[in-house]
């Protein structure tokens, strides 16, 4: 069999390429940097991707550096009363059958990284150009250098270039929005003594997270909402914290302590995108950012490009010799399930940063009154997110 050609060497794109390897299905990934690299801070691991992560080899690596908090709470922006709340940690273990960590998004990437290895990866090669015929694809990279391939999977994020030359050239949806996203050693905020949790607040135009990563010395806050203010579209792009606490300004005094106490911060603009009619034309497929970027309200980007890349390798295993059945089905199995999270994402929006006090008053007291319906502790939005079995879901959709 040819060589699957992967380009974009992001957690998807790895994701991809081991995926791929433990099936033993030949790949050649590329790279536009010279090095791997990942920005911004915090991720969360949640069920539905830690069980993938485990099989590839990955649950040992994780639970080294990841934090697996207690719980989810949601808490009033000013006053601090709590308004929802879910268990995390070895509940959720228990209830989904894997674990749920928050870990840096460095350190996942390094980990991947560490397990892929260097064979069969180029780097400092960036995709100009792919092409196909009826006998398989070609890629070709900025300095004319050609490789050949069954198929060619476009992992290359939001700006995806096989996504525009596939599909015409567009531009994400700007949501309106901006993120800071924040860090600073544990000691820095050890006078709050926060405990392992996932801690949301939630306020008029704009709400914010933080918990612990770097298996716990390091803490990690992101902040989201509406913004007059410029911003870039990069997680490189720094901010102060005099600009965060501004924004913040009459806050709940735990979340001005942990702004205050940021050591490294940046902020940049939210975008996603729209919906595609499909996701691939003939031997050529999108994964991940480059099919469905989403905002990050539920913390599932690089949850459902690592659910993609699992499901793309299980068909194409099953099918090696028919590379376009194997693209249908694995769209067939991701697609609806992709672009529910994404909507489901933009939907949260409006319930995280509500304005109106009437409206506010009744989201509070409608979340309140759904928990007790659950005897799980888990709503039906975590249920059908954090229960997503990739194998379950291959098994119901025979090859």
């Amino acid at each position: 069999m040819k060589p699957i050609l992967i380009a974009g060497g992001g957690i998807g794109g790895i994701a991809t390429a081991l995926c791929l390897r433990a099936r033993g299905v030949p790949y050649e990934l590329f790279e536009q940097a010279d090095v791997f690299r990942e920005v911004g801070a915090g991720i969360q691991l949640s069920a539905n991707v830690m069980r993938i992560l485990m099989k590839l080899g990955l649950g040992g690596p994780l639970a080294a550096i990841g934090v697996m908090p207690k719980g989810l709470e949601v808490r009033s922006w000013q006053s601090g009363e709590r308004i929802l709340w879910t268990p995390l940690g070895y509940e959720a273990e228990r209830h989904f059958g894997a674990p749920y960590y928050h870990a840096h998004r460095a350190e996942i990437l390094a980990a991947l990284v560490d397990l892929l290895g260097g064979a069969n990866v180029h780097m400092a090669s960036k995709v100009a150009r792919v092409d196909q015929d009826g006998h398989g694809t070609s890629l070709t990279l900025e300095d004319g250098t050609t490789h050949e391939g069954a198929m060619v999977v476009g992992a290359d994020g939001i700006h995806s270039i096989i996504r525009d030359q596939l599909f015409g050239k567009s531009t994400p949806r700007f949501s309106g929005n901006v993120a800071w996203r924040g860090t600073m050693p544990a000691e820095a905020i050890e006078g709050l003594k926060l405990d392992y949790l996932s801690s949301n607040w939630w306020g008029p135009e704009r709400s914010l997270v933080h918990y612990f990563i770097s298996a716990g010395r390091t803490h990690n806050w992101i902040g989201v909402g509406r913004s007059t203010a410029p911003s870039r579209e990069s997680w490189s792009a720094t901010g102060s914290v005099d600009e965060a606490l501004a924004e913040y300004a009459g806050w709940h005094p735990q979340v001005l302590a942990v702004i205050r106490a940021t050591t490294k911060l940046f902020r940049m603009a939210l975008y996603d995108r729209e919906p595609l009619a499909t996701w691939h034309k003939g031997r050529i497929v999108l994964l991940g950012d480059a099919a469905h970027a989403m905002l990050p309200y539920h913390a599932q980007g690089a949850a459902q490009s690592i659910e993609d890349a699992y499901v793309l390798a299980a068909c194409i295993d099953e099918a090696r010799d028919a590379p376009e059945k194997a693209i249908g089905r694995y769209e067939h199995l991701r697609k609806g399930r992709a672009e529910w999270v994404q909507r489901f994402s933009r939907e949260a929006e409006e319930l995280f940063n509500m304005s109106d006090p009437a409206k506010v008053a009744r989201r509070d007291s409608r979340l309140r009154e759904n928990q007790s319906k659950y005897p799980s502790g888990f709503p039906e939005g975590q249920q059908r997110i954090y229960g997503y079995d990739a194998d379950a879901a291959l098994a119901r959709a025979p090859a």
